[in-house]
């Protein structure tokens, strides 16, 4: 029986996220254990990238959209989840996609709200 309200639910996220434009960090988290988890991109640096960052996100930095044009093409289709430290950076990559057809949604409160909650981060091993 909590399966079926568990279904109901994602489907209810996953309409309403889209509408709404917006995800909030929780739903994000319930999202990732469905079985059509949504693409996850981080628009920061590859400095504040491998300091910590959403399990599965991709690093596509806001200003290197036009390096990373093949492989956005590959995710035209998918839902797309963009964040950055605390929302400026991802408008702007929103705004640079949108007008191409990308179906893209914000993380609430981005990586600081993110870490606000105490939600986990995937950290890449510094090489010396």
């Amino acid at each position: 029986m909590w399966l079926r309200y568990l279904i109901i639910a994602l489907i209810f996220i996953s309409v309403d996220t889209f509408a709404q434009q917006s995800i909030t960090p929780n739903e994000l988290l319930i999202n990732q254990m469905s079985a059509n988890s949504y693409t996850i991109i981080d628009v920061r640096s590859e400095e504040e990238y491998n300091a910590g960052h959403l399990k599965g996100a991709i690093n596509i930095p806001h200003n290197a959209i036009s390096e990373h044009s093949s492989l956005l093409n590959t995710l035209k289709e998918q839902h797309l989840v963009v964040y950055c430290r605390s929302g400026r950076r991802a408008g702007l990559f929103i705004d640079a996609l949108k007008k191409d057809g990308f179906k893209l949604v914000h993380l609430d409160g981005d990586m600081n709200g993110w870490l606000k909650e105490n939600l986990p981060v995937i950290e890449r091993a510094q090489s010396n």
